[in-house]
């Protein structure tokens, strides 16, 4: 158990631009691939054909979520972070729709069939596909490594307003799961003067014509010409304005706060669990039998017992030795 009071307050910026997530939203060439290709040492985690033009990056075919987490818990190893700085997902589109399906396959029964979990009623599927997406994510935030999320953008039409507006690919429940988790969104576009001139810019906010853009880190510039390096600048100086409030500015290759996936050793939490209420019963005869059961049935419910938990119940374990000690302030 962390010791809250123990914790120093958070003073301090990771002015970097490792640790952070990037969606980069774009029209089919639009350059979203090149600048992700140019960043440093990037993998790309490929969910669709593309990339035939580019150099520079190793190509990791994902065909299934599935595909998606083994490249996950391979990148989470010394050799992994040793190897690459930058995770690229192309396209974080298609990766989303995996998911979907996923999480489907996963909901479905004998009963009830479904291709796809977003299709779950009262919302069921798309909280399901946060966890999932969360929990790989926050694997590869805890390594520090640069994402870069790649998102189609297409031309649709408000039907109640009958309005056009630029949204993406993902239906808008889909968007909302995939957004949910980026620091930064960026609009990449691509414009054709009268005489022919071909230009591609990075835009920071709605007035690009993407009104999804916008973020964490505010650049004073609108846009600029497109490449990794105008936007690495342009966010690194954002960041830098952060130092103006008082804020210390660091350099990191790690995150701030590092969030791990806790892993709880059953057998270890049960011996520990026997030997600590065999003792408190030899010190409270009396009342520490009922004050012990209390603490059991106000986590796992009225008549439960901890001689019927299974290996997968740890966290809960876990919790009930924690609630314990504290009943005995032990």
């Amino acid at each position: 158990m962390v010791n809250i009071f123990n914790v120093p307050v958070k003073e301090t910026i990771n002015c970097t631009m490792q640790s952070k997530s990037i969606m980069v939203v774009g029209k089919s060439k639009s350059g979203k691939s090149t600048i992700a290709s140019q960043a440093p040492r990037p993998i790309f985690l490929m969910t669709e054909n593309g990339g035939e033009a580019l150099t520079g990056f190793t190509p990791i075919p994902i065909a299934s979520w599935s595909d998606f987490k083994s490249a996950v818990n391979q990148l989470c190893t010394p050799q992994g972070r040793q190897t690459f700085d930058t995770v690229v997902i192309d396209t974080y589109t298609n990766l989303i729709l995996l998911l979907d399906k996923y999480v489907g396959a996963k909901l479905s029964t004998e009963k009830n069939s479904m291709d796809f979990g977003s299709d779950a009623d009262y919302g069921k599927g798309t909280k399901a596909m946060r966890n999932e997406l969360g929990i790989q994510l926050q694997k590869l935030a805890n390594q520090g490594y640069l994402m870069l999320n790649i998102v189609h953008a297409e031309d649709k039409t408000d039907f109640d307003t009958g309005k056009n507006y630029i949204g993406t690919s993902l239906s808008n429940s889909l968007y909302g799961v995939a957004e949910k988790f980026v620091d930064q969104i960026v609009y990449l576009r691509r414009d054709e003067s009268k005489k022919g001139v071909i230009e591609h810019r990075i835009w920071f906010n709605s007035k690009g014509g993407f009104n999804g853009a916008g973020g964490r880190f505010t650049p004073d510039v609108d846009s600029v010409p497109c490449s990794y390096a105008n936007l690495e600048s342009a966010l690194l100086e954002a960041m830098q304005k952060l130092g103006d409030n008082g804020a210390q500015l660091i350099k990191s290759d790690r995150p701030s706060v590092v969030i791990e996936q806790e892993s709880f050793d059953f057998n270890a939490l049960m011996e520990d669990f026997k030997a600590m209420t065999t003792d408190i019963v030899a010190k409270f005869p009396e009342d520490g039998p009922a004050r012990i059961t209390s603490c059991i049935e106000k986590i796992l419910g009225p008549g439960k017992k901890v001689n019927t938990m299974t290996a997968a119940q740890g966290e809960l374990l876990a919790e009930i030795n924690t609630a314990i000690q504290n009943e005995f302030n032990l």
